[in-house]
């Protein structure tokens, strides 16, 4: 059947594992055609079936165990600059005398793996794959885990049918119809992303089949471990033993010892002089704000996207890069409703006679013939300067025309409201895009290609075309994770020049940031709750728990609210558990395993301290 390596014929013809092998016996095949059994990459034009993959299988029930705690071993990632660069796995095996660790690495921007069995001191490779060998299942458990986590491998209809099968898996399988829908998906999903890789382009895996033809895939030393050349910098299900989970805050310097670096040094208007953000010269400049500025300095690129969970301070880097750059900084906040005109422009009803904007200073004849690009800035605000004579002239006329416009608004009864991304493409500026993924409207972000694209221009409510100013830097910035986020437009993120998924904060990195926003709370204390939101993170995950927040705006609430109410314990209730789970019966349980746990409650007084 397969191409791939690790779908070889022989991996369909292996017997299925329980309970999947009874259910196919009962229904007498191991294939379906059933449309909600089929993946959207399923391109087949005839017969289009989906077929159970032993292999593949097995690897999401060994996924499915670790992540439910069932089964001994870690999952996790290894970041550089805020992007994923390889996915972890370790598998204990204590069936034989003695703990066996197998441990995976994948790269994803390769494709390429790496495996070792760890038995006490001794690193051995991995059993040969293939049909007399071992079966490769931990890759596709590896897979599983890279395709439901956001990041390059993750895919949003496995994520959704693995999510279930999860679960299911848990209760012990009582919905065998359920569970055979999610098992043949998920098989499909997979198959389809490997074999179809180099068609699905983006939504393929990444996949080096020629490195592990021969059915060996290559060892690890120990000393690259030891060395620390693979260590994970997140653990998401399970805890690492011969990984070991590092901790760092990537940052190049402050803003006040970077600003004169990077400021821009553009002539100001008051008004937007007002517009450039002031937050504190200690704050820490991230690496992926460091990257945004450097190519906004040295490169054209000036659309950027950020996305990650509510609190990993996405906004708080926009405010950045504009500081640095020393632009005036806007934001747009989208909603469910936000529509292509809501994004341009809007009417008003007009509630009062409005006052006529002053003429504009027109330039000479001689000005346009001489300087035509002086001329334009004379009037537009922004200088061009291998402009023709002929463009130059057409656009003053276009600004004289929405001048005597606006003028003319004042005596109607609605007024047309530019959106302050107009605004912020009129002259240099950062305009925040908040929450764009929020919106219901599929391709309502197309209407903005126009602005995205180089040389960028954009048709307002009046007929007036509003060209983005070329030093004019975009952000948008997006929760895709969360419960009523959506995914993009192809065309929309083709037109990012750069994407920052931004990992949720360390327990230490935590800690230092409410350090410099909280007094009087000693550091210990602190670093104890630090930890125990990373363990309600962890928590939820493994028990599947969708729904709620729990990260750092959450700790630093449950900070303030025990300075005033002097209760550890009962201020975790309101803040951290509140909104951690959106079940009674799943905030009682994190706060009696969680929060319980490590607080001791002071008997008589209210109050709690550390365990």
């Amino acid at each position: 059947m397969g191409k791939t390596k690790i779908l070889e014929n022989w991996t369909f013809t292996r017997s299925l594992p329980a309970p999947f092998d009874a259910e196919v016996l009962k229904r007498g095949k191991k294939d379906s055609t059933e449309e909600a059994c089929l993946s959207v990459h399923n391109k087949m034009t005839r017969g289009r079936r989906a077929t159970l993959n032993s292999v593949t299988l097995r690897g999401m029930l060994l996924a499915a165990d670790i992540i439910n705690g069932e089964r001994r071993g870690a999952l996790g990632v290894e970041t550089e600059k805020g992007q994923i660069c390889r996915y972890y796995a370790e598998i204990v095996d204590s069936s034989g005398a003695g703990d066996e660790i197998r441990i995976f690495l994948y790269d994803p921007k390769k494709g390429s793996w790496r495996a070792s069995v760890k038995k006490e001191k001794t690193m051995s490779p991995y059993p040969r794959i293939g049909e007399n060998g071992a079966s490769g299942k931990e890759l596709f458990l590896l897979l599983a885990y890279a395709s439901m986590i956001l990041g390059p491998v993750y895919d949003g209809e496995f994520e959704g049918s693995f999510q279930t099968f999860v679960k299911e898996k848990a209760k012990g399988f009582p919905d065998m119809d359920l569970a055979m829908e999610c098992a043949f998906l998920c098989c499909d999903n997979l198959y389809r992303r490997l074999e179809n890789r180099d068609t699905l382009k983006e939504m393929g895996i990444p996949f080096h089949n020629d490195e592990i033809a021969s059915g060996n895939v290559p060892l690890v030393p120990m000393s690259r471990f030891k060395k620390g050349s693979y260590k994970p910098t997140r653990e998401d299900f399970g805890t690492f033993q011969v990984l070991k989970v590092k901790e760092e805050i990537e940052t190049l310097g402050t803003v006040g010892e970077l600003k004169s670096r990077y400021n821009r040094d553009f002539s100001l208007t008051e008004n937007e002089k007002q517009q450039v953000p002031s937050l504190p010269d200690h704050y820490q400049v991230p690496v992926e704000v460091s990257e945004i500025v450097e190519a906004v300095l040295h490169t054209p690129m000036r659309v950027f996207m950020s996305a990650g969970e509510s609190g990993t301070g996405k906004t708080t880097n926009a405010k950045m890069v504009a500081q640095l750059l020393g632009m005036p900084y806007y934001f747009f906040t989208c909603g469910e409703g936000t529509d292509e005109t809501d994004l341009v422009s809007t009417m008003i009803p007009n509630i009062g006679r409005k006052e006529a904007r002053p003429a504009v200073e027109l330039p000479t004849f001689e000005d346009m013939i001489m300087d035509p690009a002086s001329a334009l800035a004379c009037v537009c605000g922004s200088y061009e300067e291998e402009i023709s004579q002929e463009e130059a002239f057409q656009r003053v006329l276009s600004a004289m025309y929405q001048t005597g416009f606006q003028n003319g608004q004042g005596e109607k009864d609605y007024v047309m409201v530019e959106s302050s991304i107009v605004t912020a493409c009129r002259r240099p500026s950062v305009i925040e895009i908040q929450e764009p993924s929020v919106i219901t409207k599929p391709g309502t972000l197309v209407k903005l290609n126009g602005l995205l694209d180089d040389g960028a221009a954009i048709t307002l409510t009046s007929g007036e075309v509003v060209r983005r100013n070329p030093e004019t830097v975009i952000l948008l910035t997006t929760n895709m994770g969360y419960k009523g986020c959506r995914g993009f437009n192809e065309s929309v993120l083709s037109r990012m020049r750069m994407i920052h998924y931004c990992e949720p904060l360390t327990a230490k990195g935590m800690v230092e940031r409410v350090l410099k926003r909280v007094a009087g709370m000693d550091k210990d204390t602190l670093e104890k709750m630090a930890e125990t939101v990373c363990e309600i993170q962890k928590y939820c995950r493994t028990e599947m728990i969708t729904g709620g927040v729990c990260g750092y705006r959450e700790f630093e609430d449950w900070v303030w609210a025990s300075l005033v109410q002097k209760d550890i314990c009962g201020a975790a209730k309101r803040t951290v558990v509140a909104k951690a789970a959106p079940e009674a019966e799943e905030r009682e349980e994190i706060y009696k395993t969680q929060i319980l746990t490590k607080f001791e409650v002071e008997s008589g007084a209210g109050g709690a301290k550390a365990a």
